[in-house]
């Protein structure tokens, strides 16, 4: 049995289960392949400037005391940057067997702090014995940046994939009893935050007030999920008059959110970048199709008119046809939509993953 040191600095608790909860859903999926797995080294819980500094201090010198332990048969860690930084006094001198887990930002981010914790990247996974990446998109973008990397050394996962205790179609057609046109529930949930597209999504619901109000007067929009920019979005709705359609209720843990999915006609999902999209697949599970910008890799995901709706990638307008049309459609139509929203991704189910990533851990690690 394999015994492996898991580091990462995002990982949930039971204060903040939000907080890198696929994270912890790829540890147990870990030690249900049978690995043995010590206690994880991790940062659990979103702190303060001061209480950070010393928490990603200890995260240093815990990860550091493992590598040099000589304990461990190799090390899975999350997140290119700062969970790497345990490493880099070893490496010139140890051989360590170790994969990276890739996220997102912590590749393709373009904020400064970004860029100063990436500069260690390319001495990182040279050395690395496999790479996890979430999409084909994150595997070409990683190759464009990191030329060097060997190309077999890459596993593609998809961000441990969907729990189908959770995320699942409703037990009955309840949308299909409907009239389906009278009345919409759009739902958002993600992080608001830059580059996540509220703005848009936001001005997409102005432009229904403005030029389609009855519409607008049967639609509603229901919001979850934290981020910095959370008194600017309360900021915006009130300064559009948006406030009778749009309501936000905050965070919520993972195992509510399936029947929050379901309780949407559409979900709405316009971020302008992603390296995955777990929460387009987890709405496509629960049989909500997908309103979402044609990206990559949101387009291997979603097909326009199959499974949900493109709009253009910034454009509010384009989202907000999107928006109209969505009352026009006939109630069979939507019911197609929903079905095939389920069988779309039933191959991103967290068991599937989970059997896929263990089939490529084994042919890396297994000496």
């Amino acid at each position: 049995m394999k015994k492996i040191c898991f580091i990462s600095n995002l990982f949930p608790s039971k204060d903040d289960p939000t907080f890198g909860s696929f994270v912890g859903l790829n540890y147990q999926q870990l030690k249900n392949m049978g690995y043995e797995l010590a206690e994880p080294i991790v940062i659990n819980a979103r702190v303060g400037a001061f209480k950070k500094i010393l928490a990603y201090i200890k995260f240093f010198f815990t990860g550091l005391k493992a590598i040099l332990s000589n304990k461990y048969d190799f090390f899975y860690i999350h997140y290119l940057t700062y969970s790497t930084l345990c490493l880099l006094p070893i490496l010139p001198f140890k051989k360590v067997k170790y994969l990276v887990n890739i996220h997102g930002d912590d590749l393709v981010g373009t904020r400064l702090i970004h860029k100063v914790m990436g500069l260690p990247s390319a001495f990182i996974l040279k050395r690395a014995t496999a790479v996890v990446v979430p999409s084909l998109y994150f595997k070409r973008q990683l190759l464009a940046r990191h030329a060097f990397v060997d190309e077999d050394k890459v596993i593609i996962s998809e961000s441990a994939g969907f729990r189908e205790d959770f995320f699942y179609p409703p037990k009955t057609q309840v949308n299909e009893l409907i009239a389906h046109n009278d009345n919409l529930h759009f739902g958002y949930i993600s992080r608001v935050d830059e580059g996540k597209g509220w703005e848009l999504m936001l001005a997409a619901f102005a432009l229904l007030k403005e030029k389609n109000p009855t519409e607008y007067a049967n639609s509603r929009l229901s919001v979850y999920g934290a981020g910095a920019q959370v008194p600017a979005f309360n900021a915006m709705v009130l300064q559009l008059g948006l406030s009778d359609v749009v309501t936000y209720y905050g965070p919520l843990a993972q195992y509510k959110l399936g029947d929050v999915y379901r309780s949407f006609d559409y979900f709405l999902f316009p971020t302008r970048r992603e390296s995955f999209g777990l929460v387009a697949v987890e709405a496509l599970a629960c049989g909500t199709p997908v309103i979402c910008s044609a990206i990559e890799p949101l387009t291997d995901v979603v097909k326009d008119s199959y499974n949900g709706y493109l709009f253009n990638d910034g454009s509010e307008k384009s989202l907000y046809q999107k928006l109209e049309y969505c009352f026009s459609i006939a109630t069979s139509d939507y019911s197609s939509l929903t079905k095939s929203s389920v069988l779309s991704v039933k191959h991103l189910g967290a068991k599937e993953v989970c059997k896929e990533l263990y089939k490529e851990l084994t042919k890396r690690f297994s000496s």
